[in-house]
């Protein structure tokens, strides 16, 4: 545009001066001349601004055309990039997958082989000692211990005629006792003199009604062999019958301090429940001597467990010897229950052997 206005002043300044050396002021055709040529100038200039303003249009089209290209070529890019993006991200979660499956199909694997060499399999005494404790335990409704105890005491208190009596019939009412009784309380020879009937049968099978008086002989042997005549109720009105009673009372609560101990024992003893289920034990064991009838005491069902940790047969001892780590920590949780069983049995039998002591000290104190 610049151009073109400068050419036409050019031109007008090129035809004025020769106007003027021609002689002055232009002629009627020199003047319209110069109007045509103006004209002329004039229409070439709109058209110029008309092309100039053509030209700006097609250079803003050019170049919305130009970012509408390159808006949509980034577009494109970034689609293309995301899509990129994507399928890395799939086949990473691919890849991720396929390694966690192959982690886990192993993890399985392994697990499954260590199943199967046994790594997981209970202790073989765990596996019998479920459940066999559910319907019968250590404690049973009617003690042996205890109601041997207490019959043997009623005896000694006057429920024995020959107690009342006193003197010889007392005294032969205990011979005959035991030529009576012999061979009772599990085929003991002597078993009214014997302690041995209650110390060597880990289980007391107290069944007839002479096992029963057996038992109640030997323990009133053990805590009262020369119980007195007792003190009538007449004799109580007497100075010599209260000291007597005195006396008495005063027996009586030693030996029943004694009594105690012995009903322990036996309690100990006391039928439980079935021995069936006690049998695989026993035949684990290398030499089991002794007697195992249909029913075993807490005493008895902690030896069996005692001497199958203890002296077990050589194949069972070899078969433990592949035992699994579990299997073994079962093993030794058994043994460490049954220990703690026997020393609470300690303790009870160590409670009652203090009072017992208690009252040797008291005689020993007392001269009598």
């Amino acid at each position: 545009m610049k151009k073109i206005l400068l050419g036409t002043c050019l031109t007008l300044a090129t035809v004025l001066p020769q106007m003027a050396l021609a002689g002055g002021w232009a002629t009627a055709p020199q003047a319209n001349t110069i109007i045509r040529q103006l004209s002329t100038l004039n229409d070439n200039q709109v058209r110029t601004g008309e092309n100039v303003k053509d030209l700006e249009e097609q250079v803003e089209s050019s170049m919305e055309e130009a970012a509408d290209r390159i808006i949509a070529a980034l577009r494109s890019h970034s689609g293309e990039q995301s899509a990129y993006q994507d399928k890395q991200i799939e086949a990473t979660r691919r890849i991720t997958d396929a390694a966690e499956l192959n982690a886990t199909e192993r993890m399985r694997q392994e697990f499954r082989a260590r199943a199967e060499s046994g790594e997981f399999d209970p202790s073989p005494d765990i596996c019998l000692l479920a459940g066999l404790f559910r319907d019968s335990g250590a404690t049973a409704p009617n003690p042996r211990g205890s109601t041997t105890v207490a019959g043997a005491r009623q005896l000694n208190n006057g429920a024995d005629p020959a107690v009342r009596q006193g003197g010889t019939a007392r005294a032969k009412s205990m011979i005959d006792d035991r030529a009576e009784l012999q061979g009772t309380m599990g085929g003991f020879a002597d078993p009214t003199v014997d302690p041995a009937a209650i110390l060597q049968n880990p289980t007391l099978s107290i069944e007839s009604d002479e096992d029963r008086r057996a038992a109640e002989r030997l323990v009133r042997n053990l805590t009262d062999p020369n119980p007195p005549r007792p003190v009538t109720a007449a004799e109580l009105q007497t100075p010599a019958g209260v000291a007597r009673a005195e006396q008495r009372a005063i027996q009586e609560t030693r030996n029943n301090a004694s009594a105690e101990t012995v009903s322990m024992v036996m309690n100990m003893r006391t039928e439980v429940g079935p021995a069936d289920p006690w049998r695989p034990y026993v035949e684990d064991i290398s030499n089991y001597n002794r007697p195992l009838g249909d029913e075993v005491s807490e005493m008895q069902a902690i030896d069996i467990r005692t001497l199958r940790h203890y002296a077990p047969k050589p194949e069972v001892f070899q078969e433990r010897a592949a035992w699994s780590e579990k299997q073994l920590l079962q093993e030794i949780l058994d043994v460490m229950a049954i220990n703690a069983r026997m020393n609470y049995m300690q303790l009870e039998l160590d409670t009652r052997r203090a009072i017992v002591e208690t009252q040797i000290l008291s005689i020993l104190n007392n001269g009598g």
